[in-house]
């Protein structure tokens, strides 16, 4: 009777002594997640800067804010400019060079009041872990909105400075040695098992760089078109701004007339126009133009020759006929910006 009762108790005790470590256990996880959620402080999930100078306002957004290495990093360049400004985007990866592109978007719309929204989407990796920073990306453009040619001026984001995390954990020992391997067995192979690897590396190098450079000769080309383009779009508002000649001054007006379309000619389609007579010319054009732009541009010429050559004086409507072929054969030559440069929204 004695025993049986004394082992009720000892029963008895064990389990209020395994409830209390159960409840104690139970209790303290909560009260630390309390103390911790309370006491740190949220992180933002992006890290932005925003750059406005005149019609031009540029954001810069990264994410995420606060990444391991190895995480992928979400950069994002939005670009907007007033009605009538001609706005350059950044070229493609430019003073990024530290980081890894391992993606590269871009996007050019207009949004509903005819303003210019250009964006540009990287996704970068970082190359270590630490204090790193996003550097100040460069843009370029021209305010036209008063109707004449401004100058070229730039705008330059602010940077966006972050903190790469490491992939170890805090307090690991890094420089602990692990023991020597075994040594491996020798292998022998014949030249072909040597040499393959370098083989097949010069082919692809070859083959990418051939590629790369076929792919930057193309956008050089269409980018020197485009700006041809501008320029003498430019100079030929401006002529418009300056008024109409009278009879005494046709002359020289009509001179600049005639170089604006020269001019384009020549960066355009690299026919050396100022070179050569009008005659000339429009021989070298017929390689160039079809037959309805090449009438356009040899009633043109003819126009102009007869002002420079026989001392013929137009009135100001001539001039504003004369103005309006030149314009006429620029819009109608006008190349098409490529998708890097222009894309449509």
């Amino acid at each position: 009777m004695g025993g049986r009762l004394t082992g009720l108790l000892a029963g008895a005790c064990a389990a209020a002594l395994l409830a209390g470590c159960a409840q104690e256990r139970s209790g303290r996880p909560a009260a630390e997640d309390a103390s911790v959620s309370a006491g740190a402080p949220a992180l933002p999930e992006t890290l932005s800067s925003v750059t406005e100078e005149g019609p031009v306002r540029a954001t810069v957004t990264l994410s995420p804010a606060a990444p391991r290495l190895g995480d992928a990093l979400s950069l994002e360049l939005v670009v907007t400019a007033e009605s009538g400004v001609i706005l350059e985007m950044p070229e493609f990866g430019e003073a990024l060079g530290r980081f890894s592109i391992l993606d590269f978007a871009p996007r050019r719309g207009a949004d509903a009041e005819g303003a210019t929204v250009a964006r540009q989407r990287y996704t970068l990796q970082a190359p270590m872990s630490g204090r790193l920073r996003i550097p100040g990306l460069r843009l370029e453009y021209v305010d036209e909105r008063d109707g004449g040619a401004g100058p070229y001026r730039e705008l330059i984001t602010d940077e966006i400075a972050f903190e790469v995390a490491s992939v170890l954990p805090e307090g690991a020992a890094v420089d602990a040695l692990l023991p020597p391997r075994p040594a491996l067995p020798e292998v022998r192979a014949g030249w072909w098992g040597r040499w393959w690897p370098a083989l097949l590396a010069f082919v692809l190098l070859a083959g990418g760089g051939a590629w790369a450079f076929a792919a930057w000769q193309r956008r050089a080309v269409e980018r020197v078109r485009l700006t041809a383009h501008e320029r003498a779009m430019r100079r030929l508002r401006g002529l418009q701004t300056r008024g109409f000649p009278h009879a005494d001054e046709a002359d020289a007006w009509y001179v600049e007339l005639s170089d604006i379309v020269r001019r384009y000619v020549e960066d355009r389609y690299a026919v050396r126009a100022p070179e050569l007579t009008t005659e000339e010319f429009l021989v070298e054009a017929r390689r160039s133009f079809s037959g309805p732009h090449r009438d356009l541009l040899g009633a043109f010429l003819e126009r102009c020759d007869r002002v420079k050559f026989a001392r013929y004086s137009p009135g100001q409507q001539e001039s504003r006929d004369a103005w309006s072929a030149a314009r006429q054969f620029l819009d109608e030559t006008r190349p098409e910006a490529p998708a890097e440069l222009a894309e449509a929204a």
